[in-house]
């Protein structure tokens, strides 16, 4: 006999369980338990007591996208006044260049909606640069164009193929080609690396859009991922944060899942998923537990842990299913996550050049404006090896510039990542001296671009290294942050294989989601809306998106612009010239 019951089990208690969980409550009238290995939930929504006491940081995801939870701001209005909130920087993205002292800066939606400022800071170095950044953000701003994103997000695969989602994309073909985007066989089969050298022509703007695709776990040097070299370049006035820190949005969601009576246990190591007659009917926990499932069972394991420890590989008779999950890619994307806590904020030479460069969320720092140090840098990943340090391709970012919540009053704490070889490539002792190593090395590095950051300057110091992300097991072995790498072969329709992209298993009432699903890599809630739109065609459950006044994709698009607006609107003028002299 089960030692608990509930209609839905939970395998983890990432921020897709959560989500996921909020709908099948509510729109599924379903209990819910939730199972977590770890002593707290919200997996990658983490924000804690890092560098020193007092200092906080992200542990895993920092950047944060308005698109994010379009879906669950609209069908739990409570979502951001309990923690969900995004805003931005001054400048959200941006790059130093140590050669010249200079730096371009791309102000944030927030600051600049209409592109304008970051459009006089492209043409200083490309006046053709700028004309096409203008055109990019008109295409950004398009209904159309915003419809087909939100589509590609918020839609499981089995949908994507509809007429209707076809005629959207036929839709936003005459805004792509205006913009100069063209999709022909160079830019669908080159790398983002070759693509964006041909949309831009200064290598200042090249670099910055190049190096958010590494952030994104885009290895710029593979092909096939050319069109990503141009469009990525309109989400980059987009980059923002969650005041607060990222766990605020897994403290939202489980206030509103503890209101519905979600119970959630941590600390325990779920073993097997019970399979009865090729179905899913529970969970056994590592300590002999049963608990039991009476509708669905969902697993936010990765895919090799979903097949081969939780079902077992004698109830999977798909042999090529198989070996496709047995060799898939998981070991770019591999990330020193490192925080600092300092007595000022980074001040740096180019800040001559423009001083709002100062407040800038995701700020690359590079000896020349030269995108080969990304490229290089990206090929000794997949080699699993550090870079030398010239082509270093750090960035950093300084929250607490913005949310005073992040430092205590006067100091400062400044995030910081870079790609690093897989965990599984090192020894526990070798991962131990490097963690120690890379922050003298960075430090050294870091000086050179803003000569306050010595280690007088520094507090305290946390190091997060890809051996430290297998803390998650979801990112294990390798600690590569997007579960699986996002390769062609791995994305869209295919992630993370054909037969499991609709989070369906090859067990009845067994489903999966999590960051190895689409879209994959990043904080937001795709994967748990994409999931549950699956089981709710299934079994029949609850479809918001079909309610009046909530058809899809107006009424994301609506949801999208609101939240916009709403940061906009928060903005003090005065922050626009906070940093001029």
């Amino acid at each position: 006999m089960a030692d608990k019951t509930f209609d839905a089990v939970f395998v983890g208690g990432g921020n897709k369980a959560l989500l996921l969980a909020m709908y099948l409550m509510k729109y599924g009238g379903m209990s819910v338990g939730i199972f977590e290995r770890r002593h707290e939930i919200g997996g990658c929504l983490a924000t804690e007591e890092l560098s020193a006491p007092g200092f906080r940081g992200n542990t895993h995801a920092n950047i944060i996208l308005p698109w994010y939870y379009a879906p669950v701001w609209r069908d739990f209005p409570q979502f951001w006044e309990y923690g969900a909130q995004w805003d931005q920087h001054l400048c959200s993205d941006g790059f130093v260049f140590k050669d010249k002292d200079n730096c371009l800066a791309i102000y944030s939606d927030k600051h600049d909606p209409e592109q304008e400022r970051t459009c006089a800071e492209i043409a200083r170095f490309s006046k053709k640069d700028s004309d096409t950044w203008r055109k990019l953000w008109k295409l950004e701003q398009s209904d159309e164009y915003r419809a087909v994103q939100l589509d590609l997000l918020f839609s499981p695969a089995e949908d994507r193929m509809a007429p209707e989602f076809m005629e959207r994309q036929g839709l936003v073909l005459p805004n792509l080609m205006e913009a100069g985007v063209v999709p022909d066989a160079i830019t669908l089969t080159g790398s983002a690396y070759r693509v964006a050298q041909e949309t831009f022509e200064s290598q200042e703007l090249q670099s910055c859009v190049l190096r958010f695709a590494v952030s994104s776990v885009v290895d710029i040097t593979q092909p096939g991922q050319g069109i990503m070299g141009t469009l990525l370049s309109t989400t980059l006035p987009a980059i923002g944060f969650n005041r607060g820190g990222t766990h605020m949005i897994a403290h939202a969601a489980h206030q509103i899942l503890t209101q519905m009576g979600c119970e959630f246990h941590i600390n325990k190591h779920v073993d097997k998923v019970i399979i009865k007659n090729g179905a899913a009917t529970g969970i056994r926990l590592a300590d002999g537990t049963e608990i039991a499932a009476k509708k669905l069972v969902v697993s936010t394991l990765n895919p090799h842990q979903l097949i081969f420890d939780l079902i077992g590989e004698e109830h999977i008779s798909d042999d090529l299913l198989k070996k496709r999950v047995r060799i898939l890619e998981n070991t770019f994307g591999c990330l020193m996550w490192y925080s600092f806590a300092v007595h000022e904020a980074p001040s740096y030479k180019a800040e001559a050049f423009n001083p709002d460069i100062h407040e800038t969320m995701w700020l690359g720092l590079q000896p020349d404006p030269d995108p080969i140090h990304i490229a290089r840098e990206c090929q000794y990943a997949q080699m699993h090896k550090f870079p030398p340090f010239e082509d270093y391709a750090s960035v950093v970012g300084c929250h607490s510039l913005v949310d005073p919540s992040f430092a205590p009053p006067g100091k400062h704490v400044v995030a910081h990542e870079q790609l690093g070889p897989p965990a599984d490539s090192l020894s526990e002792k070798e991962w131990m001296e490097i963690r120690a190593r890379y922050a003298d090395e960075l430090i050294a590095i870091w000086q050179e671009y803003a000569p306050n950051m010595t280690w007088d300057n520094v507090i305290g110091i946390d190091q997060n290294s890809p051996y430290d992300h297998n803390r998650m097991r979801n990112l294990m072995p390798t600690g590569c942050m997007a579960g699986i790498d996002r390769v062609p072969h791995q994305i869209n329709e295919n992630r993370p294989t054909p037969e499991l992209a609709n989070h369906r298993t090859p067990i009845k009432n067994l489903y999966a989601t999590g960051g190895c699903w689409h879209v994959g890599s990043n904080a937001g809630a795709s994967e748990a809306y994409n999931c549950y739109k699956i089981i709710a065609k299934d079994m029949d459950l609850g479809k918001p998106w079909e309610k009046q006044g909530k058809e899809e994709p107006n009424s994301l698009l609506e949801q999208y612009a609101a939240i916009r607006k709403k940061v906009q609107d928060s903005a003090d003028p005065d922050d626009v010239n906070k940093y001029r002299k």
